[in-house]
């Protein structure tokens, strides 16, 4: 056995005299002694040990105990904040919140996932909240769903209720800003904007009182306190207008060239005109697409954006046309007989003008006759072009032909080849020949009777045979045609 030093003996008689004195308890003096020897020899056998322990102490139950009971308390101040957020808020009527050390457990149920998630934000935002386990489930009862649809309803009608002067106003500033651009619409007489297009001033009238009720749009909201609707409307009118722009880019194209064709006015209903290689006579004019008849009587519909970009020949524009024909002379004819024969012979003609008069010019040398030019003038709002062009043919050839000019058809020579073992028929003697016949002498050209020539002559009028064909289709298109008044074009 081994003995306590000479200093730990002192101490222990000293600690004995200590307890005997205060008169504790032999247990606990026992106790002491039996824990300051252990300590003693504990240190003695195991210094290793000792300094290995000496960096993790054990905790002191007391502070254990002080920290638990502050935790508790943080615990009971949580629970109340959480208690009295969730309270303020009908959607969380039905949950119920716990806190253990800091992390907060909701329970119960909510109307909706958002209802769910907005009581997690709100819950993890109180202080000390180390962390949120949302249990909270879906409520699935139809009745409480309804009842919870009623209340919203009724709170959304009571709003509205309290909002019905503002609504009165705004309604009445919209009116007024509708009334006053159809008046200012109605008066575009007083700056003369329908005295040449009547499409131009329907144009206007819509802008004009378009802009008014956007303004008056713009006004009424601004009362409701509404002015961030008309940021997101514009800004999705504006990526609305470029995808309808790139979808409908031909049905775009067609309405602005139709509408720049109806302030153009390139051409008038009845109009004879060509487009690139269609033909015929203007009915209407649309938003989309320009309506014209061919002169066999079938709807013609060209777009637009077609007509806009394409070579257009008015044939009507000019009333005066001038139309030209080709008659071929024999070589031994006196060619300017020919020329002043048909010159005079179509100025004799019913519709053929005098200013400028009728002409003629030799155009080429072909290989059986000599080609010769007929040109003439008419005035297309009294006489047919084409009637004028074929009944001056038929009257110039006759012409021609009764003065004794040969018209020779063309000529092509073949030659045969002689076959071996013929033999050369012996021509005649000069003195037995017969004589050869003097040519014929042409008539002299008899002056042209306009009298005579007027009595051969067919009908030249104007050909009215599409007129009653044109005038019931525009008739049935006079709400959509944008050529509904002349464009008092100068003659």
């Amino acid at each position: 056995m081994t003995f306590p030093k000479p200093a730990v003996r002192r101490a222990l008689i000293g600690w004995l005299l200590l307890a005997g004195l205060l008169g504790a308890a032999p247990v606990r003096a026992q106790e002491g002694v039996a824990e300051l020897l252990g300590a003693l020899k504990g240190r003695a056998s195991a210094p290793a040990s000792a300094a290995s322990d000496a960096g993790t102490p054990p905790a002191d139950p007391k502070l254990v105990q002080r920290a638990t009971h502050e935790t508790q308390k943080g615990d009971e101040r949580i629970l109340a904040d959480i208690t009295a957020r969730l309270s303020r808020n009908p959607a969380f009527t039905n949950v119920r919140a716990a806190v253990h050390a800091g992390v907060a457990e909701l329970t119960g149920h909510v109307a909706d996932n958002d209802a769910r998630q907005l009581a997690a934000k709100v819950v993890g935002a109180i202080g000390g909240v180390v962390a949120v386990e949302n249990q909270l489930t879906l409520h699935t009862d139809f009745g409480a769903r309804l009842a919870e649809t009623g209340t919203v309803a009724k709170e959304r009608l009571l709003r509205t209720v309290a909002l019905v002067p503002l609504l009165l106003m705004a309604a009445a500033v919209v009116w007024l800003a509708n009334l006053l651009g159809r008046w200012l619409a109605g008066h575009l007489h007083l700056v003369r904007l329908d005295s040449r297009n009547p499409y131009l001033g329907t144009l206007v009238r819509r802008a004009i009182r378009t802009g008014f009720v956007l303004a008056g749009l713009l006004v009424a909201l601004d009362l409701l306190e509404a002015t961030a609707l008309v940021t997101a409307v514009l800004g999705s009118a504006g990526v609305v207008g470029i995808v309808l722009g790139f979808a409908f880019r031909d049905m775009a194209e067609n309405y602005l060239s139709g509408i720049l064709l109806s302030l153009r006015r390139p051409f008038e209903p009845g109009d004879h005109v060509r487009v690139d290689s269609y033909e015929g006579k203007v009915v209407s004019l649309s938003t989309r697409n320009t309506v014209m008849m061919t002169l066999d009587g079938n709807e013609l519909r060209l777009p637009n954006a077609t007509v806009f970009k394409g070579v257009l020949l008015n044939f009507t524009h000019n009333p005066r046309r001038r139309f030209t024909f080709q008659l071929g002379v024999g070589y031994g004819e006196d060619l300017r007989a020919a020329q002043d024969l048909g010159v005079a012979t179509m100025a004799a003609m019913q519709g053929v003008l005098a200013d400028p008069g009728p002409s003629a010019s030799i155009d080429r040398v072909g290989d059986s006759a000599v080609t010769i030019n007929y040109y003439a003038w008419v005035d297309q709002r009294q006489t047919d072009f084409f009637k004028a062009r074929s009944e001056a043919i038929r009257l110039v050839k006759t012409a021609l032909e009764e003065a004794g000019m040969d018209l020779p058809e063309p000529i092509y020579r073949v030659q045969l080849a002689v076959p071996e073992g013929a033999h050369d028929t012996a021509p005649l003697p000069a003195a037995l020949a017969p004589a050869a016949a003097p040519p014929p002498e042409p008539p002299a050209a008899a002056p042209v009777d306009p009298q005579a020539l007027a009595r051969t002559q067919g009908d030249v009028s104007p050909n009215t045979e599409l007129d009653a064909q044109i005038a019931q289709e525009r008739a049935r298109k006079a709400d959509q045609d944008m050529l509904r008044a002349p464009s008092g074009r100068a003659d």
